[in-house]
């Protein structure tokens, strides 16, 4: 009762401090240089990545902690600084753009009944408040404890955790590592993932250009194109024919008509969760001009298994492949589209790329840009499992057992690592999507979570 306590004792100051962390707007970007305190500094990822890291190495300072902030990529919160980490808990501070559709100021944390508002406040800036808290209980009040926890908090994990590698390749972890960046009870097994682009020449009669999409691990919410040569009336006579359940809205200039595909957004590791608003463009598309044909070929909308291309599978393990069609830009000649497939561990590597390029060429495309991570999986009997779910267990009551999942988070080939929450069996956050939030009563359950596992890990392992 003493940690729930705690965290009831020190809600107002946790959410206090995660709208700190939220109004920092840490969308990555190209390295650039720029001034801090006088000084001309590489930001790696942009300038509100670097901005979040130091944020959080701010509110770790304030509340007693040594920091450092590793080559402007991550920042170090150590709770006990002498020697190596036997803990390492990794999060990141950086976020996907905010989209389309919100009800409430994206980079604010705002409470509204028992829900707190923002973009990051579950993935991953809530659990970084949490872990913090978690770690202040600890040195507050738990005098022997022994155990050298380093919280890691990085800034590139949506981009493709190029930070991590980073350090990784210039600092041991520890042999213990988990991330609050998925599902509890404890996520063991992460598909695999690769993603692409495809690329090749469209001669279109009425299709002036068109675009859609943001970040490669979201579906997207939006699409657009002009067109050449029909009125708002007769398009929409068209988008009657479509299947998907999306809005379209027509807006004539002159004799072009814009067009805007109003879908829902979602992570693409969980497609099913959206309604793509790229592939239903294109459905409309192709029933305006069959140039346009192509691209349903390969990618129909709704086809969320890759069953176009020939790439459908699953297996006990790790469960279904997705396929998320996310980015696409056309010119009025050039077209190319990006692709975002979470794969099973059923499916070798090689073997899905040698389909992938087989199907996009029988429909005319150059597959380019082509990269692959393979499955990541971790022994559910490992002792950093069995701890986790006992912990999940007590403070839930629920049965816990450990899970595989579509998104990779940064314990993706790490030996031994998983992840462990924020978010719980159910429970839809909009990660990655319009209003996403963290509930109250969620930011003070990971809180204890996380205590109580390096509680429990400090008296199992040493």
């Amino acid at each position: 009762m003493k940690i729930k306590k705690f965290f009831n004792d020190n809600l107002d100051s946790m959410i206090h401090d995660l709208d700190r962390l939220v109004s920092v707007a840490s969308v990555g970007t190209d390295a650039k240089n720029i001034q801090i305190d006088g000084r001309l500094c590489e930001a790696p990822y942009g300038e509100e990545a670097l901005k979040a890291l130091r944020e959080v190495s701010l509110l770790a300072c304030e509340n007693g902690f040594n920091t450092n902030i590793f080559h402007n990529r991550m920042t170090e919160i150590d709770l006990f600084s002498d020697g190596e980490p036997d803990l390492v808990i990794l999060a990141h501070a950086d976020v996907v753009p905010a989209g389309n559709g919100w009800t409430y100021e994206p980079f604010r944390a705002t409470l509204d009944g028992d829900k707190i508002y923002g973009r990051g406040t579950i993935d991953n800036k809530g659990p970084i408040i949490a872990a913090l808290y978690a770690m202040k209980y600890i040195k507050e009040n738990v005098p022997d404890f022994n155990l050298k926890v380093r919280l890691l908090v990085g800034s590139d994990e949506e981009r493709g955790s190029s930070d991590l590698a980073y350090y990784r390749q210039r600092r041991n972890l520890a042999k213990y590592v988990f991330t609050p960046d998925a599902n509890y009870p404890v996520i063991n097994t992460e598909k695999g993932r690769s993603t692409g682009s495809f690329v090749r020449k469209i001669v279109s009669s009425s299709v002036v250009r068109a675009n859609g999409g943001t970040v490669i691990n979201a579906v997207p919410d939006r699409a657009y194109a002009t067109i050449r040569g029909y009125t708002a009336a007769a398009l929409n006579k068209v988008a009657t024919q479509c299947t998907a359940n999306v809005r379209f809205e027509f807006t004539e200039n002159g004799n072009e008509t814009d067009v805007c595909v109003y879908g829902a957004g979602a992570h693409a590791s969980l497609p099913e969760g959206g309604e793509n608003a790229i592939t239903a463009l294109f459905q409309f598309l192709a029933l305006l001009d069959p140039a346009w044909s192509c691209v349903t070929n390969v990618s129909p909308h709704g086809d969320i298994y890759g069953n176009a291309l020939g790439i459908n599978c699953q297996d006990d393990i790790s469960g279904k492949l997705t396929y998320a069609f996310d980015i696409f830009e056309y010119d009025g000649e050039n077209f190319k589209g990006m692709f975002d497939i979470r794969y099973p561990v059923c499916m070798p590597d090689t073997k899905l790329e040698s389909i992938l390029r087989q199907s996009f060429s029988q429909n005319g495309f150059d597959m380019i840009d082509y990269s692959s991570s393979k499955p990541h999986h971790t022994d559910a009997d490992s002792k950093l499992v069995r701890t986790l779910l006992s912990v999940y267990e007590k403070v839930t009551g629920n049965k816990g057992q450990a899970l595989a999942v579509g998104g990779g988070t940064y314990a993706h080939g790490i030996p031994g690592a998983v992840a462990f929450g924020p978010e719980m069996p159910g429970e839809d956050n909009h990660m990655h999507a319009e209003n996403e939030f963290i509930s109250v009563d969620n930011l003070k359950l990971t809180g204890e979570m996380m205590c109580r596992a390096m509680i429990k890990l400090n008296n199992n392992l040493l």
